[in-house]
């Protein structure tokens, strides 16, 4: 930014000054222009020159509106009713010379599908009416990829400056960007959905078209979509721009033209509502069935066709053409015949009288003539191929699983007709003689679904999808370690058709955007703002120029994968080359091309700094922001407040700041010893060629500057050495504390009185902190020395407790086990007796029998 450093109003020394006759003439010239033109618009400046506007002045519709009046109200309606019944039988040749273009158009709107009346197929009961959706998919696909391009959330306009960036220039182009955005995202709330519309359709039509207007009522810039089939062209045209008349035809109800009429639009003509709807196109009846409307016969809202004519008159009794050729819009009601408008299509002032664009061409793939070219055109016939082969197929399938049968003449069926369903038994009757039901009926044999047929569908399938796809499938096989560059290869090479259409509309867009700047510099004092527009601060006098204003879109970038490529190029090229690439910058690339929202956030950039205070900068510094030196600041004020904080034990030079603050503050002096040395330099300068030098602008030099400033800088010099002979030591002294903290070189003693008068208060803090710990790591250790012995007497007698017990259940025991050992013998020896008295009574029994 170019900035003028203050010239003071005194001067320690003084330089002769170097005579430059050129300089003197070129002054006087300049004088001379100013005295010339009085009644240009000039702004002079602070150094004594001026900025001269001698651009073409132009008027305004409120500045004069007897030219932007309509002259319909006027002129002579006979001379005006014969323009046009004239125009009117020109008009319906213009109509037949585009029939065939008409049907095309048609066609490739059936060709999706979405009608339910795509021709061809077979017609028997039961065929199949399934569409290949390769038409409708691509236009689905194209609209989607070109509208999140064209208007992305944030809104489609962006500024591009050319030429010396200013920060005048800068901030106005902000406004601007910022005021149009939000016009077409709020204020024209229609120009997304009429732009989505267009871009529907574009595949279709091959051009269509948009219309940009002022409306009175609304206070209002509005847009509105013209589909291809309501333009009509001269057939000898080559080019929509250029041609010697364009038609644009409005189907408008009877309410809509008397608001016109009301708003002065159209003049007030005694007209009758119309009985009967204007003849629908073969596109627009395509369109309908899609849409599943249906005309209605009665025409209750007396819908009736006013044709808006862009074309060149000469007209002998118009003051301001002066019977020259000069652009005009006519406007024809179809009905009557009549002129309802007729305005001046160029700006008052205009002497070379441009015509004035309303309507905006979008193409598809231009061709020779005016209208450009489709998919109809580039793969209507794939498509009726890929539909009459998918049906062939699905008929086929059909047929084959359906029983069709031829029987004998003369055999009889119970009942009209023999239906039979799954798991039925069905008796026939036969004819005399017959045994075999085969003998009575038999199914007529059909080929099955052709395997030929349906690689052939694949195929074509592939044909059709090459023509208007990208290479997203191509890419989405490829290495992860592939390199950048062959990625970039395969998204150019697979999606050139894509990248000259987008590129296209790119134009087209920009066009609109020119369109809405100069609306907004006719009428931008009429127009609804709201409160948020307030705070822009934009005024009219910002759209006297609109080439700052360029649409959002790159008209290189048409894909995410092809964003997505670019950046890992930049990323890979910045690794590369670290020394050659600026890092904060590659970084702000990589994420606006990912349009990630709010970079400065997550990314500040160091150099946006605002003006602060000394004292403040102070603060910013130690807390690590970035700061900034400014060339109007006193620089010596800024310097001393930073050194006297640097110096500081509590503050800058506390060991918790200065990490932080040191390097920070050291930068900023450097810049704050650079602006210093410039605005010595500028006085010096100055004073030596009577006028301000301005050391700050890039200008070109005059004969024998090399010379002075040599001399200016001995002056700078000494004064340099006078001014900071104090400031160099302790400069010195922070750079060795910087060295210092970071386990650098050790300093000289002078920097390390420095350091330890600086940490003298910490260290005497540290100290107190690790006595209070020691005591209260002593008084731990003697509570946990009582805890362990309180424990173990506590265990002891527990011990005791437990061997007590333990002998009395020992001794219980014991006794028990006795007792029952005594027990145990007693019935032993009783058991013997026992056995021993049986034993005696049996041996005496058998003594007894052997007696």
């Amino acid at each position: 930014m170019a900035t003028q450093m203050p010239i003071p109003p005194d001067f320690n020394r003084f330089i002769d000054p170097i005579e430059d006759e050129d300089k003197d003439e070129e002054r006087e010239s300049i004088v001379e222009l100013l005295s010339d033109q009085q009644d240009e618009d000039f702004e002079e400046q602070a150094d004594g020159s001026a900025i001269i506007n001698l651009a073409d002045k132009t008027k305004t519709p409120d500045e004069d509106p007897d030219f932007y009046e309509n002259m319909a109200e006027s002129y002579n309606s006979l001379e005006l009713n014969k323009i046009a019944s004239k125009y009117l039988d020109i008009i319906e040749k213009d109509k037949e010379a585009r029939e065939e273009r008409d049907k095309q158009y048609e066609e490739g709107l059936r060709r999706t599908g979405l009608g339910n009346d795509a021709p061809g197929g077979a017609s028997f009961n039961g065929a199949s009416r399934v569409v290949h959706p390769v038409m409708a998919e691509a236009c689905v696909d194209f609209s989607a990829r070109a509208i999140k391009e064209l208007f992305p959330a944030d809104g489609p306009v962006k500024t591009k400056i050319i030429g010396e960036v200013t920060e005048e220039k800068t901030e106005k182009a902000e406004r601007k960007r910022d005021y149009m955005n939000w016009q077409l995202t709020e204020q024209i709330e229609e120009y997304r959905d009429e732009l989505e519309q267009l871009l529907t359709q574009q595949p279709l039509g091959g051009s269509q078209y948009m219309k940009m207007w002022y409306d009175d009522r609304r206070r209002r810039p509005c847009v509105e979509f013209v589909p291809i089939d309501n333009i009509y062209l001269p057939f000898a045209t080559a080019n929509f721009y250029t041609a010697s008349r364009v038609t644009e035809v409005n189907d408008i109800t009877q309410d809509e033209f008397e608001l016109r009429v009301d708003n002065g639009m159209y003049i007030d003509i005694d007209v009758f509502k119309a009985s009967q709807e204007p003849e629908q196109t073969k596109p627009q009846k395509a369109n309908d069935k899609i849409e599943g409307r249906q005309s209605q016969a009665s025409n209750i809202d007396g819908v009736r066709r006013v044709f808006h004519i862009y074309t060149w008159l000469e007209m002998d009794d118009d003051k301001f053409s002066s019977g020259e050729r000069a652009p005009y819009i006519l406007m024809v009601d179809e009905l009557t015949s009549e002129t309802v408008g007729l305005y001046r299509n160029w700006e008052d002032g205009d002497d070379t009288m441009t015509k004035l664009d309303w309507l905006v061409e979008f193409k598809f793939i231009p061709w020779r003539g005016a209208y450009a070219i489709g998919l109809p055109h580039l793969i209507g016939g794939l498509s009726a191929a890929l539909t009459g082969s998918l049906r062939a197929l699905l008929d086929s399938a059909h047929i084959n699983n359906t029983p069709t049968m031829i029987k004998l003449k003369g055999n009889k069926v119970s009942g009209q007709s023999l239906q039979i369903e799954p798991t039925q038994i069905a008796e026939i009757e036969a004819a005399p003689g017959v045994n075999d039901i085969r003998q009575v009926a038999m199914p007529i044999p059909f080929n099955p679904p052709s395997p030929i047929l349906f690689e052939l569908l694949g195929w074509l399938t592939s044909a059709a999808k090459g023509v208007v796809t990208t290479s997203e499938e191509k890419i989405a096989d490829i290495n992860s370690n592939a390199p950048v560059g062959t990625t970039q290869a395969l998204i150019e090479q697979g999606a050139a058709v894509f990248s000259a259409i987008h590129s296209r509309l790119h134009t087209s867009q920009a066009r609109m955007l020119k369109i809405l700047g100069r609306l907004n510099r006719w009428y931008f004092d009429e127009q609804i703002k709201g409160d948020l527009v307030e705070d822009l601060k934009v005024q009219k006098s910002d759209f006297e120029r609109n080439g700052d204003i360029i649409p959002v879109s790159d008209p290189h970038i048409f894909a995410e994968t092809q964003r997505y490529a670019q950046v890992q190029t930049l990323a890979a090229r910045a690794q590369a080359n670290p020394d050659l690439y600026n890092r904060l910058a590659v970084e702000k690339r990589i994420l606006k091309q990912i349009k990630l929202p709010d970079i400065n956030e997550v990314l500040p950039d160091p150099a946006n700094v605002k003006e602060m205070n000394p004292a403040l900068e102070n603060v910013a510094m130690t807390l690590g922001k970035p700061v900034g030196a400014f060339p109007l600041q006193d620089h010596l004020a800024h310097i001393q407040v930073h050194l006297d904080y640097m110096r500081d034990p509590v503050y800058g030079a506390n060991p918790i700041m200065a990490p932080m603050f040191l390097p920070q503050c050291l930068e900023h002096l450097k810049q704050h010893l650079a602006l210093w040395y410039l605005s010595q330099v500028d006085k010096y300068a100055s004073e030596a060629l009577g006028r301000p030098f301005n050391v700050l602008k890039e200008q070109a030099l005059p004969a024998g500057a090399d010379q002075l400033l040599a001399a200016v800088a001995q002056h700078v010099h000494q004064d340099t050495e006078e001014t900071f002979k104090e400031v160099t030591p302790i400069i010195k002294q922070a750079i060795d504390a910087i060295k210092q903290l970071s386990g650098g070189a050790p300093p000289d003693p002078a920097t390390q009185a420095f350091v330890q008068t600086s940490m003298a208060e910490t260290q005497r803090l540290t100290a107190k902190d690790q006595t209070d710990a020691q005591l209260k790591a002593a008084e731990m250790q003697q509570r946990d020395q009582q805890f362990v012995l309180k424990t173990k007497t506590d265990m002891a007698k527990n011990t005791e407790n437990n061997l007590t017990q333990e002998r009395i259940k020992s001794a219980e025991l014991t006794r028990d086990a006795a007792s029952l050992q005594h027990e145990q013998i007693q019935t032993a020896i009783a058991a013997q007796n026992d056995v021993q008295q049986t034993l005696g009574a049996q041996n005496g029994g058998r003594s007894n029998q052997l007696t």
